[in-house]
């Protein structure tokens, strides 16, 4: 999946479905993460693909953890690493938390109207 696909005006008119996850579940993405603990973005990349098969644009994630930050969802510190460079650390915030709690139940929604979706689909399809 391609966060950064947007599909284009004559792909929504045609009623076919989206090839990728909606940019801004990137949000509820990088949110949920974060409950886990502190991430710097190299970790938040590879969990992104490794855990939930999102590959997005690093420009992409970094402009959205500042977004974050911008709004107070999040905050961030340079923590020195002993080898290498330091690296920017992220963390949720009081703020993010309950924003992430306003994106879990806006997707409990949404999940409620997919699986009865699947349930009228399937309700219909030929068993193999």
């Amino acid at each position: 999946m391609d966060v950064r696909y947007s599909p284009s005006r004559r792909e929504q008119e045609s009623g076919l479905p989206p090839r990728a996850t909606p940019k801004n579940y990137l949000m509820a993405w990088l949110l949920v993460m974060l409950k886990e603990g502190d991430l710097h973005g190299y970790e938040i990349m590879k969990s992104l693909r490794e855990r939930f098969d999102v590959v997005a644009d690093p420009g992409t994630v970094y402009r959205s953890l500042r977004k974050l930050e911008q709004d107070g969802n999040i905050s961030s510190w340079w923590n020195p690493a002993e080898q290498g460079p330091a690296r920017r650390v992220y963390a949720l915030t009081e703020r993010g938390h309950e924003v992430l709690g306003l994106w879990s139940a806006a997707l409990g929604s949404y999940r409620t109207s997919l699986d009865a979706f699947f349930k009228l689909y399937e309700a219909d399809s030929p068993k193999p």
